[in-house]
């Protein structure tokens, strides 16, 4: 446990870790400002309604609002007795489910059948989707849980809508962050040979690359808890932490999502997405520096692979994004598409979402990688190239 310790102090001394805790403290409350700065009302005077004001009215006003017949037409007498926001949010998913029409425009039969012409559009577009080509099996399991949704809540969530928006980009840097720090691990760097060498000397080389191992995601985990935990409180502060329990079909984006989870379960989906996707590049890290022995080459490669992502991610091709970036950093960070896609894969005649084998698979590959360079390091100690 020592020499662990000690390897984990190697990745993260004092000036790293507060460096690393300074910097996320620092993205965090840019992040919220940025966000804050979106319920700002102006007019051409400038701020006519501060965000504070505006979340507030939205939070007092949206007490036991349900989206249904009865609270469009409601709405249509008084577009300002829900507030601004709230009047904003049920006009946006109203826009959505009734293709672009405006409240004004929609009959009385129409307000009757929201959930209704949710359902046909949901099946309507499995039906068209010819890449993915679902079974009837399929699509009546979709149409279910599609069914299931009969009542939508409305009430204050605005803390929890701007999290899950801006989650996957904090994750994704922070992932990255924490993989640079661990690249000194096993890649060689001439100035800190002699330091490598005593330890190995009064440790046992094994027991050290044990420890390195150890310490790699013993780190990691620690500081991707910490900077989380840091995001979590300082994005929803200032919002508050009402609607955990709502339910995420009350966001515009996710209206047609087939989950029906609340924001709280979401959010606990998208940590753990972006755990695993942590543990992927952890495992790549050191897979890379055992095989290379060099913090340079090592860091390019990772870095040319990122690129690569970034790239796929920008050029939609079915089969690329379905056969590999699925279970890739930048895409499993994209969080949205797991929750609205409605992918499916086909495994010894299973039909699994893209949301649990995405996991699954990088899971597998990260202990792939662990295997691999594990195995290097026991075939360079037997031929004495080890430290």
């Amino acid at each position: 446990m020592k020499i662990t310790i000690v390897e984990c102090k190697r990745i993260t001394n004092r000036i790293i870790l507060f460096g690393f805790l300074v910097f996320v403290l620092v993205v965090s409350i840019y992040d919220s400002q940025r966000n804050l700065d979106r319920y700002n009302v102006r007019n051409a005077q400038g701020i006519a309604v501060t965000w504070k004001d505006n979340l507030s009215e939205a939070r007092s006003d949206s007490r036991g609002i349900c989206l249904d017949k009865e609270c469009m037409e409601i709405l249509r007498e008084d577009a300002d007795i829900y507030g601004y926001l709230n009047g904003e949010n049920i006009m946006e998913l109203i826009s959505s489910n009734y293709e672009r029409k405006t409240l004004e425009e929609l009959s009385d039969n129409d307000m009757d059948r929201f959930f209704q012409i949710r359902e046909e559009m949901i099946h309507e577009n499995l039906v068209l989707d010819a890449k993915v080509g679902y079974t009837n099996e399929e699509i009546a399991d979709f149409m279910d849980r599609a069914e299931s949704l009969s009542v939508l809540s409305m009430e204050y969530a605005e803390g929890w809508k701007v999290l899950a928006e801006k989650m996957g980009n904090f994750v994704f840097l922070i992932v990255i962050i924490i993989a640079v720090l661990v690249l000194p691990l096993f890649g060689h760097d001439p100035a800190v040979q002699m330091e490598e060498l005593v330890r190995s000397s009064r440790y046992g080389k094994r027991q050290l690359d044990r420890a390195r191992i150890t310490a790699a995601y013993l780190t990691s985990t620690v500081l991707y808890v910490c900077s989380m935990s840091i995001y979590f409180v300082v994005v929803m502060l200032p919002f508050g932490f009402d609607g955990a329990n709502q339910p995420i079909q009350s966001n515009v984006r996710t209206f047609f999502s087939l989950y029906n989870i609340t924001y709280l379960q979401q959010f606990v989906w998208n940590l753990f997405r972006g755990y695993v996707v942590l543990i992927f590049m952890v495992s790549l890290v050191l897979t890379v520096t055992i095989l290379l022995k060099n913090i340079l080459a090592s860091a390019s490669v990772i870095a040319l692979f990122l690129v690569m992502l970034v790239i796929f991610n920008q050029i939609y091709l079915y089969p690329v994004n379905h056969w590999f970036t699925n279970f890739m950093p930048v895409r499993m960070t994209n969080f949205w598409h797991f929750y609205t896609g409605n992918e499916l894969y086909r495994i010894c005649g299973f039909s699994i979402s893209c949301m649990s084998w995405s996991i699954v698979v990088s899971l597998i590959l990260s202990v792939i990688f662990l295997v691999v360079g594990v195995t290097a390091l026991c075939v360079n100690r037997k031929k004495g190239l080890s430290g």
